[in-house]
């Protein structure tokens, strides 16, 4: 398995910290849980690929842009996490 390394600059002190103390909650290496956070946001997305495709491929037949929808989705994805944050 090839795997690379992501640097990650311009989080506050706080912000490292705040990973560094979940992660330790959780029982885990801050390596390990900021990678957990990135596979699950990956996989959460392609899932909505996925189960919203049919509904895509309606509202680009209705003529509405890919750019578009992304961007609605993303809008409404954005505001859930607001919410429940």
């Amino acid at each position: 398995m090839l795997t690379d390394t992501i640097q990650v600059s311009g989080l506050s002190e706080a912000m490292v910290e705040a990973v560094n103390e979940r992660a330790k909650e959780v029982g885990v290496a801050a390596e390990d849980y900021v990678r957990y956070l990135i596979e699950e946001d990956l996989a959460s997305t392609l899932s909505m690929r996925v189960l919203f495709a049919p509904v895509r491929e309606q509202i680009r037949e209705g003529g509405v842009s890919e750019a578009e929808l992304d961007k609605l989705l993303e809008e409404a994805r954005e505001e859930v996490y607001r919410e429940k944050n």
